[in-house]
């Protein structure tokens, strides 16, 4: 459990880096406009007209530049030149913002208004992090939030964030490009796989998931430098 838990937060760091105080995309703001349904906003209106507040996810980075990004790979599109990607994000949100939720509260979440007709806070226990449950949690329709350093965010049902895409793109592969796969928990230090090493690597691993949840890329200057693989419970061996 506990290198599950340091895969997640490994993966959870990388992408972490992709969040700054910029405007949202032009994928993203586009795709938030045509997810959201005119009675939602009008939920929205409506909650702030009855003295009720909306709370937006911080905003994420416009570009996809620099930093570390959840993606769900096109392993076949590897030609050791470059690799097709598509771009996830998930929402973050600022402490004291969360901690004022109360219902009748409109939050935002993977590019939909959600009113707050119920709300559970859990403080941090023995182990546990702060949780925010919503409307029963994501097991009932709901949503869940967790505490995440100086954030709250979104959570899913296997306790990985709440991803949504932003597009897909093609992108460069850096000439000392790596691959680093921490899937098996019996492999501390994982293994790492070298720019000429990748396709085989990623031909072993064609039946496994190229989720976000288990896959994350490091840019620089527009191209992949790094690409990270962590531990998917659902490919867990008996």
């Amino acid at each position: 459990m506990m290198k599950r838990s340091l895969a997640l937060s490994m993966l959870i760091a990388a992408v972490a880096l992709s969040a700054c105080g910029g405007s949202k995309s032009a994928e993203t703001t586009a795709a938030s406009s045509a997810v959201e349904t005119s009675a939602e906003a009008s939920a929205a209106d409506e909650t702030t007209a009855a003295g009720g507040s909306v709370i937006a996810p911080e905003a994420v980075k416009a570009d996809h530049t620099n930093g570390g990004f959840p993606v769900r790979l096109d392993a076949t599109s590897f030609n050791g030149k470059t690799v097709k990607a598509e771009f996830f994000n998930f929402d973050r949100y600022d402490v004291a913002k969360i901690n004022a939720l109360k219902e009748g509260d409109v939050i935002q979440i993977a590019q939909k208004n959600i009113g707050i007709k119920t709300i559970e806070k859990k403080n941090a226990e023995t182990g546990n992090l702060p949780q925010v449950i919503i409307n029963g949690g994501v097991e009932n329709g709901g949503a869940n939030l967790i505490q995440d350093g100086d954030y709250f965010r979104t959570q899913s049902a296997d306790g990985t964030p709440l991803y949504y895409s932003t597009g897909t793109e093609e992108l460069k592969l850096a000439s000392d490009v790596t691959y680093m796969d921490y899937s098996d928990l019996n492999q501390q230090n994982g293994v790492t796989y070298t720019a000429d090493q990748i396709k085989d690597a990623f031909a072993k691993d064609k039946d496994k998931d190229w989720g976000p949840q288990v896959i994350s890329i490091v840019l620089k200057d527009g191209e992949v430098k790094q690409i990270f693989r962590t531990y998917a419970p659902s490919e867990a061996k008996n």
